[in-house]
């Protein structure tokens, strides 16, 4: 009896230490996944650039956009039928050279006066020697018969004795906010191209001079935006000094307002002059503040989600209702430009029902595999997995808001488009030295940014601004 006794007590303890051990090996379970998941976040299931992604994980991990060229049969590349692209010849060239044989490659015999057979021709498109030219202007001053003298008003680019005209000063402004040369570097760039040689100092003063010439178009695209239909929103952030500054920024197909804030928050966002005052539908990513905004209608970006369904999946227990849910996105979408494309402005109304009903199986399904464990928190692999099936759940009006209004986008590539700039001019100019300088340049940008939505040419229009002619754009 003692020994049983004895042993019961042993079984006892081992039990109680393989649960003590059960306990641990679960935990170092989950901590070695979320490590693995976190070494395998690149550009397809996470924020990260493209840039960061390793080779590795290119070959592992499907994109959205390669699912869906999956999806169509599409391979990669160009697709038949698509318009090709190539030099051309121009019609009408600058200068002619023709070249005549002297003789005959047989007989030897001079061509001068033989007749011409055929021509071939062929054309070199240069850029001519780069100079500065000096335009001189003379006001005259004249004595009326009354003996009063007048003086004739010189144009607005002669603003001194010698000054550099609007077109230098466009080129300069275009290296510096388009291009994102630091001040030495174009100034450099000057004085190599044109033989014009300016000081830093004289850039900062002309970059805050074609800023400050805008105040009439940022109001007039403000405007604009405000009374769209469908607006794109995000932020992103760039550098002053060592703190951050963050560029918000509100666009469609038309438009661009970039906006430069000490903050990412509501009040920056609100800086913008878009909301609260916004009433059509906002494309974003799921940054609860947006939300806040109950005046207009909103659509969360599927590719955020496709990425976000890209991490879920990599976790085995999820990687069947993640999937089965980027394909049902990817399906919606297509429905959607399929009815866009037949010129009709709705998907039919049983397909519809199909796919939503879908939509719901997949949800719930999403939720019964993530029920709340028993005596302890969700760790970070849990809580992400969960709160996007609860997302799906709670925000699923403003997820499939395109597939039921075929004016609203699939994804929110426009606003990302807009705002990836901030990241260029990080990477090549460094950070700004004052706030200042991230205004000037959010001014800048929308400028230009517009215009080439409007089939307009930088320096055009950078040149009209320094002409004190700044281009608005004409509501339509």
């Amino acid at each position: 009896m003692a020994e049983n006794a004895e042993l019961r007590c042993r079984v006892e303890e081992l039990a109680s230490d393989n649960a003590v051990q059960a306990k641990v090996i679960g935990e170092l379970r989950r901590k070695i996944t979320e490590l693995e998941k976190r070494l395998s976040k690149d550009s397809t299931n996470s924020s990260l650039p493209p840039s960061s992604d390793r080779f590795r994980n290119k070959a592992k991990v499907e994109s959205p956009t390669r699912a869906e060229r999956r999806a169509l049969g599409r391979k990669p590349g160009k697709q038949p039928g698509a318009e090709g692209k190539h030099l051309a010849q121009v019609e009408h060239p600058n200068e002619t050279f023709v070249y005549s044989p002297p003789c005959c490659d047989n007989c030897g015999r001079d061509l001068a006066d033989a007749p011409v057979e055929a021509i071939e021709v062929r054309q070199v498109l240069d850029t001519p020697v780069p100079k500065l030219e000096s335009i001189e202007h003379r006001a005259e001053t004249r004595r009326c018969r009354c003996g009063t003298k007048t003086k004739a008003t010189f144009p607005p680019e002669a603003r001194g004795y010698v000054s550099y005209g609007p077109r230098l000063r466009a080129v300069a402004l275009y290296l510096m906010s388009y291009q994102h040369l630091p001040f030495e570097r174009c100034a450099a760039a000057l004085c190599d191209l044109f033989g014009a040689e300016v000081s830093t100092g004289f850039l900062d003063q002309l970059y805050s001079e074609g800023a400050g010439g805008l105040d009439a178009f940022m109001a007039t695209v403000l405007d604009a935006l405000v009374k769209s239909e469908v607006v794109h929103v995000d932020e992103t952030f760039d550098f002053v000094m060592n703190k951050k500054a963050w560029f918000h920024v509100a666009s469609n197909e038309l438009y661009t307002l970039l906006h430069a804030d000490v903050t990412r928050g509501k009040e920056g966002t609100e800086r913008t002059g878009l909301f609260p005052s916004f009433t059509g539908t906002a494309v974003h990513d799921r940054l609860a503040q947006y939300f806040g905004y109950d005046k207009a209608t909103h659509q969360v970006c599927c590719a955020h989600l496709i990425r976000d369904l890209a991490s879920v999946a990599a976790i085995e227990l999820q990687r069947p209702w993640a999937s089965a849910m980027t394909a049902l996105l990817i399906e919606m979408k297509l429905a959607a430009e399929n009815a866009r494309a037949s010129g009709k402005h709705k998907i039919a109304k049983k397909t519809l029902a199909e796919l939503l009903d879908r939509y719901d199986t997949l949800v719930e399904a999403a939720l019964v595999v993530n029920p709340a464990p028993a005596g302890r928190q969700r760790d970070a692999l849990e809580k992400e997995s969960f709160n996007l099936a609860v997302a799906f759940r709670v925000r699923k009006d403003d997820i499939v808001r395109f597939a039921h209004d075929l004016r609203v986008p699939f994804t929110n590539n426009r606003a990302e488009t807009d705002v990836r700039m901030v990241k260029l001019h990080l990477k090549i100019s460094g950070p700004f030295r004052a706030m200042h300088g991230a205004e000037r340049l959010a001014a800048v940008r929308s400028y230009l940014s517009t215009a080439a939505k409007h089939g307009l040419r930088p320096i055009e229009v950078l040149t009209a601004l320094f002409a004190g002619e700044a281009w608005i754009p004409q509501r339509t």
